[in-house]
């Protein structure tokens, strides 16, 4: 019996798990992944021309929206979109240790999932074409921004890359534990025949 629970988990770890239906199954947190990053983004690209002086009111402005941005990625559309999360741990001794954590059997939703990675890849991307973008201008306080925006999101990226990697890693262990649990029971049967 429990053979065949775990046959049935390494099923669905290796692609019974996802659901392809063209509709989100948590518009809002899909709405949440991408609204502070977008709002970030654009009032990068706005504020200055509206209120060309004002460079410390848009930095906090940026600061705020892109912490927001990083907290929702890390604690709510990551757990909700792809079934992920990570956090950093820091030991008593100093050390800092990363924690992942993944759903058991989750119930991907295609569009979610590129909607979720496709966000987290593209915004840095961004970042450094804002980056190189002030650079090559000479606008050396505008340089400050880009370089907070690519820690936050950066972070993320690194985060999550790393959760998946974890995932997988588990999926084979938990899929390598199964094909030897059957190898063994086909030689002991054999035997016993």
């Amino acid at each position: 019996a429990n053979l065949g629970k775990m046959a049935d988990e390494v099923a669905r770890s290796f692609g019974g798990g996802a659901d392809n239906s063209a509709r989100f199954k948590h518009p809002i947190a899909v709405c949440f992944h991408l609204l502070f990053r977008v709002t970030a983004l654009v009032v990068y690209l706005v504020f200055p021309l509206v209120l060309s002086g004002h460079f410390i009111e848009l930095f906090l402005t940026l600061v705020f929206l892109l912490s927001f941005d990083f907290w929702t990625v890390k604690n709510v559309s990551g757990r909700l979109l792809v079934g992920l999360r990570w956090w950093n741990k820091v030991e008593q001794d100093g050390t800092s240790m990363w924690v992942f954590e993944s759903k058991k059997n989750p119930k991907i939703n295609q569009l979610e999932s590129v909607v979720f990675w496709g966000a987290l890849f593209a915004s840095p991307i961004l970042w450094i074409l804002f980056f190189f973008t002030a650079l090559l201008n000479l606008r050396l306080q505008w340089i400050v921004i880009p370089i907070v925006a690519l820690a936050l999101n950066g972070a993320n990226v690194v985060g999550y890359v790393k959760c998946r990697r974890d995932a997988g890693a588990k999926i084979s262990a938990m899929a390598g534990k199964f094909i030897g649990k059957q190898i063994l029971n086909q030689a002991m049967s054999s035997q016993a025949v």
